[in-house]
């Protein structure tokens, strides 16, 4: 037996997660805060935490890695209700300025929704470099 989703809720969530990448290669902290519902767990590096701002500053991590953008986001809602949504980014590619891959990312999301729309309250991400496969 197989569970559908209402269409109308998954594309609300999927549209939230299209400005957070866009607000995130963007480097505008003030969009990813509107669209985060704190405090926010952030899962990483072997242990969770609660955050009352973004985790990091997308600028300052962009800069270090020499990273221009995301290419090949493949990413879907695979489960929502009328007030929780999870998304999975299945893997992404971060490059460089020329083309050239960084690395891969894969993450996850929570989302709830809020008076004012779909917010994220936590996330989860893995990368991993360029040509590597994960185990």
């Amino acid at each position: 037996m197989g569970v559908t989703m209402d269409e109308k809720v998954k594309n609300e969530v999927l549209a939230t997660y299209a400005a957070y990448l866009e607000a995130f290669l963007a480097k505008d902290m003030p969009t990813l805060d509107s669209l985060m519902h704190y405090p926010l767990a952030y899962i990483g590096n072997g242990k969770s935490r609660m955050f009352d701002t973004f985790p990091f500053n997308p600028a300052e991590m962009m800069a270090a890695k020499q990273m221009h953008t995301t290419i090949d986001a493949n990413y879907e809602v695979v489960f929502a209700t009328d007030k929780k949504a999870h998304l999975i980014l299945h893997s992404a590619t971060r490059v460089k300025v020329d083309g050239t891959p960084i690395e891969t990312v894969s993450g996850f999301y929570a989302l709830t929704k809020t008076e004012t729309g779909w917010k994220f309250f936590a996330l989860s991400d893995i990368t991993v470099p360029a040509g590597e496969m994960p185990v």
